[in-house]
């Protein structure tokens, strides 16, 4: 919704909306449902063999650790600058007097608002895809299968004529999109500039998978020659106690 209350300032607050409203309704039942009901019922940090041998690490996830304050900041900061990316970044793509047409015409705001939502439909579930790590066939036919049905989807609705429709302003605007190269790459660069922050958030930022980062320093530690890891009962990180000498 953030996109939305950014257009306003472009259409003088007239509560002009961005998105097509057939694409609002079905949003959140059809193009982001199935892929977090998977990640949900199935995502697993550490395998069910490693947990048996270390029930230790099941306390990394106490006190409600995957849901303290810092990775919820985190991540509301990193929507928003998703958000930003989206609008401001398709903006400046099809700015004033920008002709990306074959035959010479701009694009209008049908075609902005379309370019705003394919690009975020894209990002939020590549973003999940990101922070999924344990894949199976039912993540890999909702996730791809999400986007393929939004780009099928997109082309029967806006190549159709619907006689019960008072406006007819989606017809063709997203077979208009795919036939610009210009925006063929710059969704990509969007979708991969708003990807970029989250790949460094995994890589360099533990607090957001506290447990997967626990698990992988205790399976280090354990490992190590003369060492043994043991968890503090009253903190979440773990201490190392040398070995008697032999």
């Amino acid at each position: 919704m953030t996109p939305q209350f950014l257009f306003q300032f472009y259409c003088g607050f007239s509560h002009q909306t961005l998105y097509d409203s057939s694409y609002l309704t079905i949003y959140n039942l059809c193009f982001t449902s199935l892929p977090i009901l998977a990640y949900g019922l199935l995502e697993q940090q550490r395998s069910m063999a490693q947990l048996e041998r270390r029930p230790a690490l099941y306390r990394t996830i106490r006190r409600n650790a995957l849901l303290s304050r810092r990775p919820f900041v985190c991540w509301t900061l990193l929507g928003l600058l998703h958000a930003f990316l989206f609008f401001f970044g398709s903006v400046a793509l099809l700015g004033d007097g920008v002709a990306l047409k074959s035959n010479g015409e701009v694009f209008g705001h049908w075609e902005l608002g379309t370019l705003v939502f394919t690009v975020l439909v894209v990002t939020v579930n590549l973003k999940l895809a990101l922070d999924t790590r344990y894949w199976t066939w039912v993540n890999h036919f909702v996730t791809w299968g999400t986007l393929i049905f939004y780009v099928a989807f997109s082309l029967f609705y806006g190549g159709v004529h619907w006689p019960l429709l008072k406006a007819q302003g989606m017809r063709g605007v997203f077979a208009e999109l795919l036939s610009s190269l210009s925006l063929w790459l710059g969704t990509v660069l969007l979708v991969t500039a708003c990807l970029v922050p989250d790949v460094f958030r995994s890589v360099a930022g533990g607090h957001a998978w506290p447990a997967g980062a626990q698990g992988l320093c205790v399976e280090w530690c354990e490992r190590s020659r003369g060492s043994r890891v043991r968890l503090r009962e009253d903190d979440d990180q773990p201490f190392y106690v040398p070995s008697p000498a032999t």
